[in-house]
């Protein structure tokens, strides 16, 4: 029987856009274009990673989003993936709970532009990351997260391996090596949204980074153990403390197409909270909703979603990585000003805030599923707003509903040419280079 590594290099490793399903294209399209967008919007966290760019120094072979400074592709790879993340806005897989596109598309577009390679050979390394991600990641990640580890940081680099890999037109052998020894380079705890520290910034440039090396040391002959995933000393015995039964882990591959449930979001927050915070703030508008008319509040969540690391949260607040996570911070903000942006992140010592956030309970309930949430506002007056959500609103755009989103971040975004070039690029991605495409990203800000 064939092992995990083998089954999912068999797949990827014969990947052409043209025998793709039209709607698996046109959804990489979308996705590819919300990830790009998100990267160049305001965020006020990665001045680290452009300060790390800087000490390391110009290189050659690929270029920063934003500057368009000349940079090796491990540095593109890692400095890019941090400015697709940075607002906490990119895509996720949710069945894996992993940030598949912010680990991916960094790797494969600077592994593309040394290579010259073309929009075709983009989608195709494209679909073989969000599918391998996405099959080793599901029924796995709800099981491992409570152990703490970050499902991105584990699952992110296996996405970033394969994708990187076929770009690189390794066969099916090469890219089972590359996946073995991706498995050794997976790593990340979720302490840093307890801690508020910049871990969880790090973490997705570390897969981007990780999976470009996995692939270009497989094609230099190295070699990866073929029941890496599946062994006694293995990927998944290793997380999960016990030996699971993987025997249908990939067995789909080509059946089912896990990009299609890849979803986005409309608010730099935590994707648990997108929802909550989305219908809060229609609420408030809704309601003429002030923060002094709130009395209390209650977010029921399912007991996963109010148990991960950070949701519950009052502070306080040590930066924007652990605001972003607090259901209590993001929530008071959505009630307060009626949206929330990138600098919202950063008011982690507003006195009228911070007490409205106090105010907000985040209550676990088992009979909730995931995304599925209750919130109640207790008004001064006595009344109480009650909203009830069956998590339908998955934000899973088509191309429509994505300009619009873009179209609604104008104000924290480029000027409208510069986005206009990256739309059209990018919707029109198998006929552009991978050069174009990075080239799009180009803004002239500097950092």
């Amino acid at each position: 029987m064939s092992t995990i590594a083998q089954r999912v290099a068999d797949f990827t490793s014969g990947l052409q856009t043209d025998t793709l399903p039209s709607d698996v294209v046109e959804k990489i399209r979308v996705t590819l274009l919300h990830n790009l967008a998100v990267a160049l919007a305001d965020d006020v966290v990665t001045a680290v990673p452009f300060r790390y760019a800087d000490a390391v120094g110009a290189g050659e072979g690929a270029r920063l989003f934003r500057t368009g400074k000349a940079v090796a592709p491990d540095t593109a790879a890692f400095v890019n993936a941090t400015m697709i993340h940075a607002r906490a806005q990119d895509d996720v897989y949710f069945p894996g709970l992993t940030h598949v596109g912010a680990t991916l598309v960094p790797a494969v577009l600077a592994l593309g532009e040394e290579l010259d390679a073309s929009g075709s050979e983009l989608v195709a390394a494209l679909a073989a990351g969000y599918e391998t991600a996405g099959a080793l990641s599901q029924d796995f990640a709800p099981r491992t997260t409570p152990r703490g580890f970050r499902a991105t940081g584990v699952y992110g680099v296996l996405g970033a391996a394969a994708g990187a890999s076929r770009l690189l037109g390794l066969d099916a052998a090469t890219t089972a090596n590359a996946l073995g020894i991706a498995t050794s380079l997976a790593g990340g705890t979720n302490q840093t949204w307890v801690a508020g520290s910049q871990e969880w910034l790090f973490q997705v440039g570390f897969c981007a980074r990780n999976g470009l090396l996995a692939a270009r040391l497989a094609a230099a002959g190295g070699t990866g153990a073929p029941d890496a995933f599946e062994g006694a000393q293995g990927f998944y015995r290793a997380l999960l403390g016990e030996q699971p039964d993987v025997s249908q882990v990939a067995t789909d591959l080509g059946g089912t197409w896990r990009v299609r449930e890849v979803t986005y979001k409309p608010l730099p927050v935590c994707a648990i909270l997108q929802s909550p915070v989305s219908d809060a703030i229609s609420l408030r508008t809704a309601r003429e909703l002030t923060p002094e008319l709130v009395g209390a509040a209650r977010l029921t969540l399912s007991p996963g979603e109010a148990a991960y690391p950070g949701t519950d949260s009052t502070g306080p607040f040590r930066g924007a990585g652990d605001a972003l996570m607090s259901a209590q911070f993001c929530l008071a903000v959505a009630l307060e000003k009626g949206t929330v942006t990138a600098s919202d992140l950063l008011r982690t010592d507003d006195a009228g805030l911070l007490d409205l956030a106090g105010r907000i309970e985040v209550i676990p309930d088992p009979a909730l599923e995931s995304r599925s949430f209750t919130l109640e506002i207790d008004l001064r007056d006595g009344g109480r707003i009650t909203h009830s959500s069956d998590g339908a609103a998955t934000f899973n755009w088509d191309r429509a509903g994505l300009l619009a989103q873009i179209s609604e971040m104008s104000g924290e975004m480029p000027a409208a040419d510069v986005v206009g070039g990256l739309v059209d690029t990018v919707l029109d991605v198998e006929n552009r280079s991978v050069r174009e495409v990075v080239s799009a990203t180009v803004t002239g800000a500097s950092q």
